[in-house]
């Protein structure tokens, strides 16, 4: 688990140990941020019939962990556990329909534990419909039954959903105190990427929402492709295609266009050695110009959270439309 987890795994172990778990959790946090994991210790903790208490190796904090042996664990394990459900869905939200099988799945007696465990890994793709479905059972819970809901987006649940949970938000760690993280967990395991050393090395800023380019060489090497192709889009409106395609298929693709349009304005104030890239970059788009490619990003980044069902290829096309006029007007 990453550290930046452990000051939430220390909180709930000691919840757990004086009974006082809320019975309904968000866990908050960017992509990456360690929320599956820390949902997965926290069921794990709830259905285990003996938990025990360690302490990590390190830093010394205490923790409640599952045996791993009893015959929930095991059951939990096998995927064959009767007393939890995960709550997902094949389509790109979550409906109403599935919200309901959850709430039936809670009004059943447990039939080998005292308790009833639902997790909701994708919080934010309930419909408003789903929502107000599960606001009934949050509002009036059913006996020794937990609900825990991930999201990468809090903004998205309706206040109502957020008011009744006890929500534990993961921030990210930034800059140098990152890195230093990343490496710590990763070296001895090979896992942080080129590109993540070359940013050390460079005394990059990064934050927690770069975790998967940091961490994993595909996906790595896939920034770097997209970042030449937003490159040669914006400096001689070449690869349109590729760059749509990404903006399509790619789930970091948004997010990427935002990394790579603040570090352009970044450079410009702050570097004196720019690489050839962006010297290209700065040489015919302006930094006003960049300004206000960043706030078109924002607006359809926006667009994106707030509605599950919105067409991506058509606010790709937009997106793309809109920063050629901000740099061609005349075309």
């Amino acid at each position: 688990m990453l550290p930046v987890c452990r000051e939430k795994q220390m909180l709930l172990s000691q919840q757990y140990q004086d009974k006082t778990l809320a019975h309904a959790i968000i866990l908050q946090g960017i992509s990456g941020a360690g929320k599956g994991a820390l949902a997965k210790w926290l069921i794990e903790l709830l259905i285990c019939q003996q938990p025990s208490t360690t302490k990590h190796p390190v830093d010394e904090y205490s923790i409640m962990q599952a045996c791993g042996q009893c015959k929930a664990c095991l059951l939990k394990v096998s995927a064959s556990y009767p007393d939890h459900l995960l709550l997902t869905s094949e389509n790109k939200t979550l409906g109403v329909d599935d919200i309901r099988r959850g709430n039936a799945f809670l009004e059943k007696t447990a039939h080998l534990g005292q308790l009833k465990t639902i997790l909701i890994p994708q919080a934010q793709l309930m419909t408003t419909a789903a929502a107000n479905a599960l606001l009934k059972t949050l509002e009036e819970p059913s006996a020794n039954s937990f609900i825990v809901l991930n999201t990468d987006d809090i903004d998205s649940l309706l206040p109502t959903i957020v008011s009744r949970c006890a929500v534990y938000a993961i921030r990210p760690m930034v800059g140098d105190s990152l890195l230093e993280q990343l490496h710590t967990v990763s070296t001895t395991q090979g896992l942080l990427s080129s590109a993540a050393r070359n940013q050390s090395n460079n005394n990059a800023f990064v934050n927690l929402s770069q975790l998967a380019e940091l961490t994993d060489e595909v996906v790595s090497q896939q920034f770097e492709a997209f970042n030449q192709y937003f490159l040669d889009y914006l400096v001689h409106g070449q690869g349109e295609s590729k760059l749509l395609g990404q903006l399509i298929d790619n789930i970091h693709s948004l997010r990427w266009l935002e990394k790579i349009t603040c570090n352009l304005i970044r450079q410009f104030y702050l570097s004196n050695d720019a690489d050839k890239a962006i010297f290209a970059v700065h040489q015919q788009v302006s930094v006003q110009v960049l300004n206000q490619i960043y706030q078109a990003i924002i607006s359809s980044n926006k667009l994106i959270k707030s509605y599950t069902q919105t067409n991506r290829q058509f606010v790709g096309e937009q997106l793309l439309m809109t920063i050629n006029n901000i740099v061609r007007p005349s075309t």
